[in-house]
C-alpha cells in the first residue's frame, strides 16, 4: 500500500515538472549582442542577449534575459523576463513575470493573465485581465485592471484613465489619490503605519451625489503579504510546508531522517553552506550563460537550484522539530515524526504574523535546509526510516 502510494505521487511529481520542463525541441533559442527576433515562432523563445527586441509572433511561452527588452509581438502563453529596463507594447496571452529596473507598459498592451512586475519604476497603461502583484519603486498606473492589484511599492500614483475593477492593497508613504477621469470599483486598503486613519475619497460619489463626506473605505489592518513561492498569508504557509513535507518524508523518509539530523546536529554551518549556496550558485548560471557551451549546464544547474529551494524549508522544518521536542526522544514511528513537524509548521505559521520576525525566521531555515541538503548528497549512506 505505501508502496503504491508512493509511486503515484512520484509519477505525479515527474509529470508535473516534465509538463513545466521546457525541451530543446519546442524552444527557439536566441544569443548574441543584439536580438530581433521578426520569424513566428510554433513553440516557445528563449533569448539571451545584451538587447532583445521581439517583434513576432510565439506560439508557446517566452523567456528574455537581457539588458534591455522590448515586446512588440504576440505571446500566446506565459512571459518571462529579465532585464535592465522593459518595454512591453505586444499582447501575451498568458501570465507575465517582469523583472527590472524599469518597467513600461504602454498604451495597447494586453496580459491575458496575471502580471508580477519586480522593478523600480512601474507604469502601466495597458491593460490586463488578472491580478497585479507589484514589488519595488513608484507604480504608475493609467490603463485598465480587471483584477485585484497588490503593490508593495514606493508610491502608488493614478492617472485619469485609470480603471481598477478589483480591490486594491498599497504601502507607500503617501496617501492614494484619485483623480478625476480614475476610478476603483473594488475597496482599497493601506498597509503599513503610515496610512493609519486614512480614507480613500470616492471621486464619482462626489460628482452623483454632491455629498460634502466622501465614500470611504477602511482598511482591514491585518494584510499579511507572505512571499514565499507566490503563496500568500499564514493559511497558505503552513498549508505548503504541511504538503511538501508531507511528500518528501512518504518518498524519501530515511533522506529527510538524515538531512534532519545533519541540521539539527550542528546548524551553525549548515546555514554558512547554504548561504554560500544561495549566493555563489546564481553567480555561476549566470557565467555559464555567457558562453553558448555553457547553457546547458546553466539550465539544468538553475533547475535543480529551484528544486532545492522548494524543498529547503520543509528539510529544515523537520530539523527544527527535532530540536525542539527533543526531551521526548527520538519519535517512535512515522506518524509520530509528522506530528512533530505538523507542531513546528504551526508555530512557525503563526510566526507569519510578524512580518520581520517570520521573515527572519524563514530565510534561517531555507539557508539551513540548502546547506543540509548539500551535506546530505556529499555523504549518502544507509539511515534511519525515522
Amino acid at each position: 500500500m505505501v508502496r503504491g502510494i508512493r509511486a503515484a505521487l512520484a509519477a505525479l511529481m515527474v509529470a508535473g515538472l516534465a509538463a513545466m520542463a521546457p525541451t530543446p525541441a519546442d524552444a527557439a533559442w536566441y544569443t548574441g549582442r543584439n536580438i530581433v527576433v521578426d520569424q513566428a515562432a510554433d513553440g516557445s523563445v528563449i533569448a539571451l542577449g545584451d538587447s532583445v527586441q521581439l517583434n513576432s509572433a510565439v506560439a508557446g511561452s517566452a523567456v528574455l534575459i537581457s539588458s534591455s527588452a522590448t515586446v512588440n509581438g504576440t505571446v500566446a502563453d506565459s512571459l518571462v523576463v529579465v532585464s535592465g529596463s522593459t518595454t512591453l507594447s505586444g499582447q501575451v496571452g498568458g501570465d507575465v513575470v517582469l523583472v527590472a529596473g524599469n518597467i513600461d507598459m504602454v498604451k495597447g498592451s494586453v496580459v491575458s493573465g496575471d502580471a508580477t512586475l519586480l522593478g523600480g519604476e512601474v507604469t502601466l497603461d495597458g491593460t490586463v485581465a488578472g491580478d497585479v502583484a507589484v514589488k519595488g519603486g513608484d507604480l504608475t498606473v493609467s490603463g485598465t485592471i480587471m483584477g485585484d492589484v497588490d503593490a508593495t511599492s514606493g508610491k502608488l500614483i493614478l492617472k485619469p484613465g485609470a480603471h481598477i475593477m478589483g480591490d486594491v492593497t498599497f504601502s507607500g508613504g503617501q496617501a492614494l489619490e484619485l483623480p478625476a477621469g480614475a476610478h476603483i470599483e473594488g475597496k482599497v486598503q493601506y498597509k503599513g503605519d503610515g496610512m493609519k486613519g486614512h480614507h480613500h475619497r470616492d471621486m464619482d460619489a462626489d460628482e452623483d451625489g454632491g455629498a460634502d463626506t466622501p465614500a470611504r473605505h477602511h482598511s482591514s489592518g491585518w494584510h499579511i503579504w507572505m512571499p514565499w513561492f507566490g503563496g500568500i498569508g499564514m493559511i497558505s504557509f503552513g498549508v505548503g510546508m504541511l504538503l511538501v513535507g508531507g511528500v518528501l518524508y512518504i518518498l524519501f523518509p530515511g533522506a529527510v531522517t538524515n538531512v534532519a539530523a545533519g541540521i539539527a546536529g550542528d546548524p551553525g554551518p549548515a546555514a554558512v553552506k547554504g548561504f554560500v549556496l544561495l549566493v555563489g550558485v546564481p553567480l555561476f548560471c549566470l557565467v555559464c550563460l555567457i558562453t553558448i557551451i555553457g547553457i546547458p549546464v546553466a539550465l539544468v544547474l538553475g533547475f535543480a537550484y529551484i528544486l532545492a529551494l522548494m524543498v529547503a524549508m520543509p528539510l529544515a522544518g523537520f530539523a527544527l522539530a527535532d530540536m525542539v521536542t527533543q526531551r521526548r526522544g527520538p519519535p517512535v514511528s512515522p506518524g509520530d515524526r509528522i506530528r512533530r513537524y505538523a507542531l513546528v509548521v504551526l508555530i512557525l505559521a503563526v510566526l507569519q504574523l510578524i512580518p520581520f520576525a517570520g521573515g527572519l525566521v524563514k530565510f534561517g531555515l531555507m539557508l539551513m535546509g540548502l546547506g543540509g541538503l548539500v551535506s546530505h548528497l556529499r555523504r549518502r549512506g544507509p539511515v534511519a526510516a525515522y
